[in-house]
């Protein structure tokens, strides 16, 4: 599949993910630099982090992501941070479509270069 069809796949799944939200709702993730975190808790203690993408990340209310985002350092010492979804949804549908118009004009000069 070329990559301009797999980034506007991306960009419309993204864009999904956001109509779905609920405006009303605050739902908070946990990031490190572009890294979001899906947790597997016990007892409502965080046991284990895996990077994972956006739309799969664990949603906390903001409370419960502060903590989480406190107590989680990587190797550097960088803290986590807690995020609203719908921020760090709006964040990545803008890389999204700033790849893809970085792209297309990439093709545009391309096809414009003259033939040998």
């Amino acid at each position: 599949m070329p990559l301009a069809t797999q980034l506007r796949e991306q960009i419309a799944e993204t864009e999904a993910l956001i109509r779905r939200l609920d405006p009303r709702s605050a739902q908070y993730i946990v990031m490190q630099g572009d890294k979001a975190f899906q947790f597997v808790m016990q007892q409502r203690k965080p046991v284990s982090a895996t990077v994972v993408e956006l739309a799969l990340a664990t949603r906390f209310t903001e409370a419960d992501a502060q903590m989480i985002a406190q107590a989680l350092k990587n190797s550097q010492g960088e803290p986590g941070r807690a995020i609203p979804l719908l921020a760090a949804l709006n964040m990545q549908l803008a890389k999204q479509q700033a790849a893809l118009l970085k792209l297309e004009q990439a093709i545009s000069v391309i096809q414009w270069l003259p033939r040998r």
